[in-house]
């Protein structure tokens, strides 16, 4: 008996935190966001890098916008938890590949200069 009860508390505090767990969505959509928003701000007014390179970050960012979409679309529309677990996967994804774009543009700015 004890061991019963022990085990639908066990499965009742899983189960509140993996609703929980579903929430925190909106936390990876916004910071992705942000990063994406910071490397479209810093490209402004890059005329002077190649075009070749501009095209290269703008690749980048368009790649982190589609993750980004694709995570709000499985967070929209969840069969279950394992949406919204993608939908934060595809969320990092969109932050990585922002970052990452505001890195190689830094670097290629960095390159100009010397």
């Amino acid at each position: 008996m004890k061991t019963t009860v022990m085990m639908i508390i066990f499965a009742a505090a899983l189960l509140i935190s993996s609703n929980s767990y579903a929430f925190e969505c909106p936390k990876h959509f916004k910071a992705a966001q942000q990063a994406i928003d910071k490397i479209t701000q810093d490209m402004k007014g890059m005329g002077m890098m190649p075009k070749h390179q501009l095209a290269l970050v703008h690749a980048m960012v368009d790649d982190a916008k589609t993750w980004l979409k694709s995570a709000i679309h499985n967070h929209k529309k969840p069969q279950g938890l394992y949406d919204h677990a993608r939908a934060i996967a595809k969320a990092d994804a969109a932050r990585g590949q922002a970052l990452a774009a505001d890195i190689l543009h830094f670097r290629y700015m960095q390159k100009m200069k010397k």
